[in-house]
C-alpha cells in the first residue's frame, strides 16, 4: 500500500508539473478585474504580475470541497493512503474545505490532512521531507511533519506596504507614513500568516535586514533552502550576489523559486527573500530529537549513494 500526496496550487508549481511528479493537484482561484483565473492551470506567475502592475488588487477564493472529494476518491481507490499538504488555514479556507471533503469521500480512513501553516516554499520543503520519509509509519510521519512545520521560516523584502495593509496587518496611518518615508517592508511567516518582521529605509537596508533575520533564526542547510522572488528576478540576483552568498560563503547555486499568484496577492511584486528550516535551539548540545536523528541518517544515506555513483 503506497502513500500518495495531494498539494494545492499555493505550492507554486503548475498542474502539469504536479502531475509529472506524481502528485494530485487542487487549484485555487484568483479574480483580477472581474475575471477569475485558475492558479496553476490558466495563469502563470509572470502573467499574474503583469496584470496587477498598476491594476486592481487581486482577490482569492478557496476551492470547492468537491475538488478535494474527487482527488481523495481517485487517490484512495486502490486502497492507498493519501496525505494532503494544505495551504495555511490562516490564509485560506482551503483546509476547512478539505476537512469537509474528507467526510464526503469514499474512504476517509485513508485520508490524512496536514495544515502546514505555510505556503509556497514551505510546502515544497514539507513535501520533499514527506517523500523522503514516506516509509515511516503514518503516525510517525505526521508527527515529524508537525514538528518540522514549526521550524519553517521565510524572510522576504517587499517593495510596497500596500499588500500587507490589504491583509489587515498594517494601519492606514502606518501605510501612509511608510509610503511617505519610502520604507521597505520585510515580511515573515508567523503562526500561519504573512506579517511584518520590520521596515527599513531603502532596498539596501532591507536586504541587510533579511540577512540579520536569518542569523537570528539560523538556517539549517541539511534541509532544503530556497531563494525566492516574485515579479523581477534581477532584484533577487542583487540580494543573493551582494548579501546572501557573501554571508554564506560555503553555499552557492541554491534553488530559486518564483512566488505563485495566490501568495503574490498577499505580498505583491518586487519581492525577494529566502525560505528555509531553522536550526533547533539545542542543536549545539548532544541532545537531539528522534526525528532530527532520522533526518540526519537519511541525509547521510543519500550522500553516500551520490558518492558511490
Amino acid at each position: 500500500m503506497a502513500l500518495k500526496f495531494i498539494v494545492d496550487s499555493s505550492i507554486g508549481i503548475s498542474q502539469a508539473e504536479a502531475l509529472k511528479k506524481g502528485l494530485y493537484f487542487v487549484p485555487l482561484a484568483i479574480t483580477i478585474g472581474g475575471k477569475t483565473y485558475t492558479e496553476g492551470v490558466d495563469i502563470t506567475a509572470d502573467e499574474f504580475y503583469k496584470l496587477i502592475d498598476n491594476g486592481p488588487l487581486p482577490k482569492t477564493s478557496q476551492p470547492s470541497p468537491q475538488l478535494y472529494v474527487d482527488a481523495f476518491n481517485d487517490a484512495t481507490k486502490n486502497g492507498d493512503d493519501v496525505l494532503l499538504l494544505s495551504i495555511s488555514s490562516k490564509v485560506s479556507g482551503a483546509f476547512q474545505a478539505a476537512n469537509l471533503a474528507k467526510t464526503m469521500c469514499e474512504h476517509p480512513e485513508h485520508v490524512y490532512l496536514l495544515d502546514t501553516l505555510s505556503f509556497f516554499g514551505g510546502i515544497q520543503i514539507l513535501l520533499e521531507e514527506a517523500e523522503a520519509h514516506s516509509d515511516l509509519p503514518l503516525a510517525d510521519l505526521m508527527e515529524y511533519l508537525e514538528d518540522l512545520k514549526g521550524k519553517l521560516r521565510v524572510y522576504a523584502g517587499m517593495d510596497t506596504l500596500t499588500y500587507v495593509y490589504k491583509g489587515g496587518r498594517l494601519s492606514k496611518f502606518n501605510l501612509a507614513l511608510g509610503i511617505f518615508l519610502h520604507f521597505k517592508p520585510i515580511g515573515q511567516l508567523e503562526e500561519g500568516v504573512v506579517c511584518l518582521a520590520g521596515k527599513a529605509l531603502g532596498t539596501k537596508n532591507a536586504m541587510k535586514f533579511v540577512i540579520e533575520k536569518t542569523k537570528e533564526s539560523p538556517i539549517d542547510f541539511s534541509y532544503p533552502c530556497y531563494l525566492l522572488y516574485s515579479s523581477d528576478k534581477t532584484i533577487l540576483d542583487r540580494f543573493s550576489s551582494d548579501f546572501f552568498y557573501p554571508e554564506y560563503k560555503d553555499k552557492k547555486d541554491l534553488p530559486i523559486i518564483q512566488i505563485d499568484p495566490l501568495i503574490g496577492s498577499h505580498i505583491g511584486p518586487l519581492v525577494y527573500g529566502v525560505f528555509y528550516v531553522s536550526k533547533e535551539k539545542d542543536e549545539t548540545t548532544e541532545k537531539k530529537s528522534f526525528f532530527k536523528r532520522i533526518h540526519e541518517d537519511l541525509q547521510h544515506k543519500l550522500h553516500r549513494e551520490k558518492k558511490d555513483k
